[in-house]
Protein backbone atom coordinates (compact mmCIF):
# COMPACT_ATOMS: atom_id res chain seq x y z
CA UNK A 1 0.00 0.00 0.00
CA UNK A 2 1.81 3.58 -1.02
CA UNK A 3 0.71 6.00 1.83
CA UNK A 4 0.37 9.78 0.26
CA UNK A 5 2.09 12.73 2.08
CA UNK A 6 1.67 16.08 1.72
CA UNK A 7 2.15 19.79 3.13
CA UNK A 8 -0.58 21.58 3.89
CA UNK A 9 0.85 24.92 3.34
CA UNK A 10 4.02 26.79 1.19
CA UNK A 11 7.27 26.13 0.64
CA UNK A 12 10.27 26.41 2.99
CA UNK A 13 12.21 29.36 2.81
CA UNK A 14 15.53 28.73 1.30
CA UNK A 15 18.70 30.41 2.61
CA UNK A 16 18.58 34.27 1.42
CA UNK A 17 22.24 34.01 1.23
CA UNK A 18 22.54 31.07 -1.05
CA UNK A 19 23.98 31.73 -4.41
CA UNK A 20 21.35 30.87 -7.61
CA UNK A 21 20.56 31.13 -11.13
CA UNK A 22 18.73 33.78 -12.49
CA UNK A 23 15.70 34.10 -10.85
CA UNK A 24 12.67 32.92 -13.90
CA UNK A 25 10.56 35.24 -15.23
CA UNK A 26 7.07 35.46 -13.84
CA UNK A 27 4.93 32.70 -14.84
CA UNK A 28 2.74 33.67 -18.13
CA UNK A 29 1.22 31.69 -21.07
CA UNK A 30 3.60 33.31 -23.51
CA UNK A 31 6.04 30.65 -25.41
CA UNK A 32 8.73 29.77 -22.89
CA UNK A 33 12.13 29.37 -24.07
CA UNK A 34 14.09 26.41 -21.80
CA UNK A 35 17.10 27.55 -19.91
CA UNK A 36 19.21 25.64 -17.93
CA UNK A 37 20.64 26.61 -14.73
CA UNK A 38 23.94 25.66 -14.03
CA UNK A 39 23.96 21.86 -12.77
CA UNK A 40 20.25 21.57 -14.39
CA UNK A 41 19.22 18.36 -16.61
CA UNK A 42 16.48 18.54 -19.65
CA UNK A 43 14.09 16.26 -18.09
CA UNK A 44 12.96 13.69 -20.65
CA UNK A 45 9.27 13.35 -20.93
CA UNK A 46 7.49 10.06 -20.33
CA UNK A 47 6.46 8.16 -22.98
CA UNK A 48 2.48 8.49 -22.53
CA UNK A 49 3.74 12.79 -22.92
CA UNK A 50 4.87 12.30 -26.49
CA UNK A 51 2.09 12.37 -28.02
CA UNK A 52 1.18 15.81 -29.89
CA UNK A 53 -0.32 18.44 -27.42
CA UNK A 54 -3.00 20.87 -28.63
CA UNK A 55 -2.01 24.44 -27.83
CA UNK A 56 -4.54 25.04 -25.29
CA UNK A 57 -2.19 21.95 -23.20
CA UNK A 58 0.82 23.01 -24.68
CA UNK A 59 1.37 26.29 -21.50
CA UNK A 60 1.46 24.22 -18.97
CA UNK A 61 3.16 21.52 -20.03
CA UNK A 62 5.98 23.50 -20.75
CA UNK A 63 5.04 24.77 -17.61
CA UNK A 64 5.55 21.33 -15.68
CA UNK A 65 8.30 20.85 -17.42
CA UNK A 66 10.39 24.09 -16.55
CA UNK A 67 9.36 22.90 -13.19
CA UNK A 68 10.99 19.46 -13.43
CA UNK A 69 14.00 20.77 -14.92
CA UNK A 70 14.85 23.01 -11.62
CA UNK A 71 14.25 20.26 -9.56
CA UNK A 72 16.88 18.32 -11.32
CA UNK A 73 19.27 20.87 -10.97
CA UNK A 74 18.41 20.96 -7.48
CA UNK A 75 16.64 24.62 -7.58
CA UNK A 76 13.75 23.99 -5.62
CA UNK A 77 13.30 27.63 -4.79
CA UNK A 78 12.77 28.44 -8.46
CA UNK A 79 10.86 25.27 -9.06
CA UNK A 80 8.21 26.42 -6.53
CA UNK A 81 7.87 30.16 -7.83
CA UNK A 82 6.99 28.53 -11.14
CA UNK A 83 4.47 25.84 -9.50
CA UNK A 84 2.81 28.34 -7.69
CA UNK A 85 2.63 30.99 -10.48
CA UNK A 86 0.94 28.10 -12.59
CA UNK A 87 -1.78 26.43 -9.64
CA UNK A 88 -2.98 30.05 -9.34
CA UNK A 89 -4.58 29.88 -12.80
CA UNK A 90 -6.34 26.43 -11.95
CA UNK A 91 -4.35 24.29 -14.58
CA UNK A 92 -6.72 21.51 -16.22
CA UNK A 93 -6.09 17.55 -15.86
CA UNK A 94 -3.92 16.37 -16.26
CA UNK A 95 -1.10 19.40 -15.30
CA UNK A 96 -2.97 20.70 -12.15
CA UNK A 97 -2.63 17.34 -10.60
CA UNK A 98 0.81 16.58 -11.84
CA UNK A 99 2.00 20.28 -10.16
CA UNK A 100 0.53 19.60 -7.23
CA UNK A 101 2.05 16.19 -6.74
CA UNK A 102 5.77 17.84 -8.06
CA UNK A 103 5.08 20.75 -5.53
CA UNK A 104 4.00 18.18 -2.60
CA UNK A 105 7.14 16.68 -2.98
CA UNK A 106 9.61 19.41 -2.94
CA UNK A 107 7.58 20.59 0.35
CA UNK A 108 8.27 17.13 2.03
CA UNK A 109 11.69 17.01 1.38
CA UNK A 110 12.49 20.62 1.82
CA UNK A 111 10.90 19.86 5.21
CA UNK A 112 13.08 16.85 5.70
CA UNK A 113 16.26 18.61 5.34
CA UNK A 114 15.46 21.87 7.31
CA UNK A 115 12.71 21.07 9.97
CA UNK A 116 12.51 17.57 11.20
CA UNK A 117 13.70 14.10 9.95
CA UNK A 118 11.60 11.27 11.45
CA UNK A 119 12.47 7.28 11.43
CA UNK A 120 11.15 3.91 12.86
CA UNK A 121 13.60 1.80 14.37
CA UNK A 122 13.14 -1.60 15.99
CA UNK A 123 14.50 -2.01 19.62
CA UNK A 124 15.99 -5.42 18.34
CA UNK A 125 16.09 -5.88 14.96
CA UNK A 126 14.84 -10.20 15.50
CA UNK A 127 12.45 -11.04 18.01
CA UNK A 128 11.13 -14.87 18.76
CA UNK A 129 7.71 -15.77 17.27
CA UNK A 130 4.87 -14.98 19.95
CA UNK A 131 6.92 -11.74 21.56
CA UNK A 132 5.28 -8.29 20.93
CA UNK A 133 7.21 -5.82 18.15
CA UNK A 134 8.75 -2.86 20.12
CA UNK A 135 9.48 0.49 17.63
CA UNK A 136 10.50 4.05 18.46
CA UNK A 137 9.76 6.96 16.37
CA UNK A 138 12.27 9.25 16.14
CA UNK A 139 12.00 12.62 15.46
CA UNK A 140 15.51 14.46 15.06
CA UNK A 141 15.56 18.24 14.50
CA UNK A 142 17.50 18.58 11.67
CA UNK A 143 16.76 22.42 11.81
CA UNK A 144 19.31 25.20 13.84
CA UNK A 145 16.02 26.27 15.90
CA UNK A 146 13.98 24.87 18.46
CA UNK A 147 10.78 22.93 17.28
CA UNK A 148 8.00 22.90 19.39
CA UNK A 149 5.09 20.31 19.21
CA UNK A 150 1.91 21.75 20.95
CA UNK A 151 -1.17 19.92 22.16
CA UNK A 152 -4.34 21.43 21.50
CA UNK A 153 -5.82 23.42 24.40
CA UNK A 154 -8.94 22.34 26.28
CA UNK A 155 -11.54 24.87 24.22
CA UNK A 156 -9.96 24.34 21.07
CA UNK A 157 -12.19 21.64 18.49
CA UNK A 158 -8.72 20.14 17.09
CA UNK A 159 -7.96 16.71 16.55
CA UNK A 160 -4.53 15.62 19.02
CA UNK A 161 -1.66 15.17 17.68
CA UNK A 162 -1.02 11.80 15.94
CA UNK A 163 1.44 9.25 14.29
CA UNK A 164 -0.55 7.66 12.13
CA UNK A 165 1.07 4.32 11.39
CA UNK A 166 0.98 2.02 8.33
CA UNK A 167 2.00 -1.73 9.03
CA UNK A 168 3.45 -3.68 6.77
CA UNK A 169 3.47 -8.00 7.33
CA UNK A 170 5.25 -10.12 4.70
CA UNK A 171 5.81 -13.57 5.65
CA UNK A 172 8.27 -16.18 3.98
CA UNK A 173 8.12 -20.26 4.58
CA UNK A 174 9.86 -22.81 3.28
CA UNK A 175 7.42 -23.49 0.47
CA UNK A 176 8.48 -20.20 -1.19
CA UNK A 177 4.95 -18.45 -0.62
CA UNK A 178 5.31 -14.87 0.38
CA UNK A 179 1.97 -13.69 1.91
CA UNK A 180 1.99 -9.86 2.56
CA UNK A 181 -1.03 -7.83 4.94
CA UNK A 182 -0.89 -4.35 5.68
CA UNK A 183 -2.87 -2.50 8.10
CA UNK A 184 -3.42 0.89 9.72
CA UNK A 185 -3.15 2.43 13.06
CA UNK A 186 -3.25 6.39 14.86
CA UNK A 187 -1.79 6.57 17.83
CA UNK A 188 -2.15 9.71 19.68
CA UNK A 189 0.93 11.49 21.47
CA UNK A 190 -0.52 14.71 22.81
CA UNK A 191 -4.07 15.23 24.22
CA UNK A 192 -5.60 18.59 24.71
CA UNK A 193 -3.33 20.63 28.02
CA UNK A 194 -0.46 18.11 27.46
CA UNK A 195 2.52 20.26 28.29
CA UNK A 196 4.65 21.01 24.75
CA UNK A 197 7.14 18.97 23.39
CA UNK A 198 10.44 20.99 22.83
CA UNK A 199 13.17 19.20 20.71
CA UNK A 200 16.16 21.40 20.97
CA UNK A 201 18.37 21.90 17.60
CA UNK A 202 20.02 18.56 16.55
CA UNK A 203 17.73 17.28 19.20
CA UNK A 204 15.54 14.28 19.19
CA UNK A 205 12.50 13.01 21.01
CA UNK A 206 11.44 9.40 20.96
CA UNK A 207 8.12 8.17 21.05
CA UNK A 208 7.51 4.23 21.63
CA UNK A 209 5.02 2.14 19.46
CA UNK A 210 4.56 -1.26 20.34
CA UNK A 211 2.75 -4.58 18.13
CA UNK A 212 1.32 -6.93 20.34
CA UNK A 213 2.27 -10.56 19.72
CA UNK A 214 -0.94 -11.26 18.34
CA UNK A 215 -1.46 -8.64 16.00
CA UNK A 216 2.03 -9.76 14.87
CA UNK A 217 0.52 -13.10 13.68
CA UNK A 218 1.03 -17.02 14.86
CA UNK A 219 4.10 -18.41 14.14
CA UNK A 220 4.76 -20.07 10.63
CA UNK A 221 7.55 -22.20 9.50
CA UNK A 222 9.63 -19.38 8.08
CA UNK A 223 10.50 -15.56 9.02
CA UNK A 224 8.32 -12.93 9.02
CA UNK A 225 8.92 -8.86 8.52
CA UNK A 226 6.58 -6.30 10.27
CA UNK A 227 7.64 -2.80 8.75
CA UNK A 228 6.63 0.27 10.30
CA UNK A 229 6.05 3.50 8.80
CA UNK A 230 3.70 6.35 8.17
CA UNK A 231 2.68 9.69 8.71
CA UNK A 232 2.96 12.31 11.38
CA UNK A 233 0.29 14.68 11.94
CA UNK A 234 0.69 17.48 14.93
CA UNK A 235 -1.74 19.89 15.83
CA UNK A 236 0.47 22.82 15.88
CA UNK A 237 4.03 23.16 15.76
CA UNK A 238 6.32 25.80 15.53
CA UNK A 239 9.99 26.38 14.61
CA UNK A 240 11.42 28.88 16.52
CA UNK A 241 8.60 31.68 17.17
CA UNK A 242 7.03 30.99 13.54
CA UNK A 243 4.28 28.02 13.66
CA UNK A 244 4.12 25.36 10.64
CA UNK A 245 1.36 23.48 9.38
CA UNK A 246 3.02 20.06 8.46
CA UNK A 247 2.70 16.50 7.58
CA UNK A 248 5.72 14.91 7.55
CA UNK A 249 6.87 10.94 6.69
CA UNK A 250 7.81 8.41 9.04
CA UNK A 251 11.05 6.30 7.36
CA UNK A 252 10.31 2.87 7.67
CA UNK A 253 11.73 0.57 9.68
CA UNK A 254 11.71 -3.10 9.66
CA UNK A 255 11.83 -5.97 12.68
CA UNK A 256 12.13 -9.59 11.71
CA UNK A 257 10.34 -12.48 13.33
CA UNK A 258 11.93 -15.69 14.11
CA UNK A 259 11.05 -19.34 15.23
CA UNK A 260 12.42 -19.11 19.12
CA UNK A 261 15.97 -20.43 19.56
CA UNK A 262 17.12 -19.36 16.06
CA UNK A 263 20.27 -17.64 17.64
CA UNK A 264 22.85 -21.09 16.92
CA UNK A 265 21.95 -20.45 13.36
CA UNK A 266 23.42 -17.24 13.00
CA UNK A 267 26.89 -17.82 14.64
CA UNK A 268 28.31 -19.01 11.11
CA UNK A 269 25.72 -18.80 8.82
CA UNK A 270 26.97 -20.34 5.77
CA UNK A 271 28.16 -23.46 8.04
CA UNK A 272 24.45 -23.40 9.40
CA UNK A 273 23.41 -23.72 5.51
CA UNK A 274 25.25 -26.65 4.80
CA UNK A 275 24.08 -28.08 7.57
CA UNK A 276 20.75 -27.63 6.62
CA UNK A 277 20.80 -28.96 3.47
CA UNK A 278 23.02 -31.69 4.81
CA UNK A 279 19.83 -32.77 7.29
CA UNK A 280 17.41 -31.60 5.13
CA UNK A 281 15.93 -28.70 7.46
CA UNK A 282 14.18 -26.30 5.22
CA UNK A 283 13.16 -24.19 7.27
CA UNK A 284 16.72 -23.43 9.29
CA UNK A 285 18.17 -23.12 5.10
CA UNK A 286 16.10 -20.27 4.90
CA UNK A 287 16.44 -18.72 8.65
CA UNK A 288 20.32 -19.04 8.02
CA UNK A 289 20.06 -17.07 4.98
CA UNK A 290 18.63 -14.21 6.35
CA UNK A 291 22.02 -13.92 8.29
CA UNK A 292 24.61 -13.94 5.67
CA UNK A 293 26.77 -10.95 5.90
CA UNK A 294 27.11 -8.93 2.60
CA UNK A 295 30.63 -10.03 1.41
CA UNK A 296 29.64 -13.66 1.61
CA UNK A 297 26.33 -13.92 -0.22
CA UNK A 298 27.71 -15.27 -3.63
CA UNK A 299 29.15 -18.20 -1.22
CA UNK A 300 25.37 -18.56 -0.45
CA UNK A 301 23.90 -18.46 -3.41
CA UNK A 302 26.03 -21.13 -4.70
CA UNK A 303 25.19 -23.31 -1.32
CA UNK A 304 21.63 -22.70 -2.74
CA UNK A 305 21.99 -23.20 -6.10
CA UNK A 306 23.79 -26.79 -4.83
CA UNK A 307 20.35 -27.35 -3.21
CA UNK A 308 18.91 -26.96 -6.11
CA UNK A 309 21.05 -29.22 -7.80
CA UNK A 310 21.27 -32.01 -6.00
CA UNK A 311 19.91 -31.52 -2.84
CA UNK A 312 16.48 -33.69 -1.26
CA UNK A 313 13.24 -32.12 -3.32
CA UNK A 314 11.88 -30.96 0.03
CA UNK A 315 14.55 -28.17 0.34
CA UNK A 316 13.70 -27.10 -3.25
CA UNK A 317 10.86 -24.80 -2.16
CA UNK A 318 13.27 -23.39 0.77
CA UNK A 319 16.06 -22.84 -1.31
CA UNK A 320 14.09 -20.51 -3.85
CA UNK A 321 13.07 -18.68 -1.02
CA UNK A 322 16.58 -18.13 -0.16
CA UNK A 323 17.45 -16.58 -3.55
CA UNK A 324 15.04 -14.43 -3.47
CA UNK A 325 15.99 -13.61 0.01
CA UNK A 326 19.29 -13.06 -1.54
CA UNK A 327 18.25 -10.90 -4.20
CA UNK A 328 16.46 -8.44 -1.72
CA UNK A 329 19.49 -8.01 -0.05
CA UNK A 330 21.71 -7.50 -3.05
CA UNK A 331 20.25 -4.68 -5.00
CA UNK A 332 22.75 -2.80 -7.58
CA UNK A 333 25.52 -5.91 -6.78
CA UNK A 334 27.03 -7.78 -9.76
CA UNK A 335 24.46 -10.49 -10.94
CA UNK A 336 27.00 -12.64 -12.51
CA UNK A 337 28.03 -14.61 -8.82
CA UNK A 338 24.16 -15.42 -8.38
CA UNK A 339 23.54 -16.85 -11.94
CA UNK A 340 26.44 -18.49 -12.45
CA UNK A 341 26.06 -21.76 -9.88
CA UNK A 342 22.60 -22.13 -11.33
CA UNK A 343 23.69 -22.04 -15.06
CA UNK A 344 26.97 -24.73 -14.33
CA UNK A 345 24.14 -26.96 -12.30
CA UNK A 346 21.95 -27.09 -15.92
CA UNK A 347 24.94 -28.12 -17.50
CA UNK A 348 26.17 -30.83 -14.75
CA UNK A 349 22.18 -32.12 -13.73
CA UNK A 350 20.02 -31.37 -16.82
CA UNK A 351 17.28 -33.58 -14.46
CA UNK A 352 16.74 -30.91 -12.27
CA UNK A 353 16.82 -28.10 -15.30
CA UNK A 354 13.15 -27.26 -13.91
CA UNK A 355 14.43 -26.20 -10.52
CA UNK A 356 17.52 -24.38 -11.25
CA UNK A 357 15.67 -22.49 -14.07
CA UNK A 358 13.12 -21.25 -11.99
CA UNK A 359 16.27 -20.53 -9.46
CA UNK A 360 17.18 -18.16 -12.55
CA UNK A 361 14.07 -16.37 -12.85
CA UNK A 362 14.05 -15.75 -9.18
CA UNK A 363 17.31 -14.30 -8.67
CA UNK A 364 17.07 -12.27 -12.34
CA UNK A 365 13.34 -11.40 -12.57
CA UNK A 366 13.27 -12.94 -16.33
CA UNK A 367 10.60 -15.45 -17.35
CA UNK A 368 11.68 -17.69 -20.31
CA UNK A 369 10.77 -20.75 -21.97
CA UNK A 370 11.58 -23.68 -19.89
CA UNK A 371 14.70 -24.90 -22.05
CA UNK A 372 18.48 -24.76 -20.41
CA UNK A 373 19.38 -23.49 -24.04
CA UNK A 374 17.50 -20.35 -24.15
CA UNK A 375 19.12 -19.56 -20.42
CA UNK A 376 22.65 -20.35 -21.64
CA UNK A 377 22.26 -18.39 -24.71
CA UNK A 378 20.40 -15.58 -22.64
CA UNK A 379 23.37 -15.38 -20.74
CA UNK A 380 25.97 -15.36 -23.37
CA UNK A 381 24.71 -11.72 -24.23
CA UNK A 382 27.24 -9.27 -22.79
CA UNK A 383 24.47 -6.53 -22.03
CA UNK A 384 23.34 -9.04 -19.62
CA UNK A 385 26.62 -10.73 -18.30
CA UNK A 386 27.44 -6.88 -16.99
CA UNK A 387 23.82 -6.51 -15.10
CA UNK A 388 23.42 -6.00 -11.55
CA UNK A 389 20.71 -7.42 -9.54
CA UNK A 390 17.57 -5.61 -9.48
CA UNK A 391 14.97 -5.26 -7.00
CA UNK A 392 12.32 -7.49 -7.15
CA UNK A 393 9.74 -5.41 -8.25
CA UNK A 394 11.98 -4.34 -11.11
CA UNK A 395 11.40 -7.34 -13.71
CA UNK A 396 14.13 -8.22 -16.52
CA UNK A 397 13.34 -8.90 -20.07
CA UNK A 398 14.31 -11.35 -22.28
Amino acid sequence: MTLAVALLLGACSSDPTADGPEEPEAPSFAPIEWKHPEGARRVERDTRDKREVDEAMAGWQEKYELAQGYVAGGFDEQALQVLNGALTRDPPAPWGQRMRQLKASIQVRRAEELLLRIDARGVKDYVGFGEPIDFVIRLRNVSTEVVTLLAPQNDEVTSPSALLIEMTRRDRDIHATELKRTWNRTVFFQKPGDEPIRIPAGGMHEIPVRIPADAAGPPIAGLRTIEVGGLLRPTRLRKGAEPRTVRLPIRAGRVMALPRNFEPLTVDPLASMKTAVDTVAPAHLLIATEFVPPRRRPEAAAILAGALESGHPALYRASLGGLGLLRERAVGEPLAPYVEPLLSGLTRTPGRADALMEGLSTVTGVRLAPDPRLWKDWWRRDDNRRRAVTPVEQRGSS
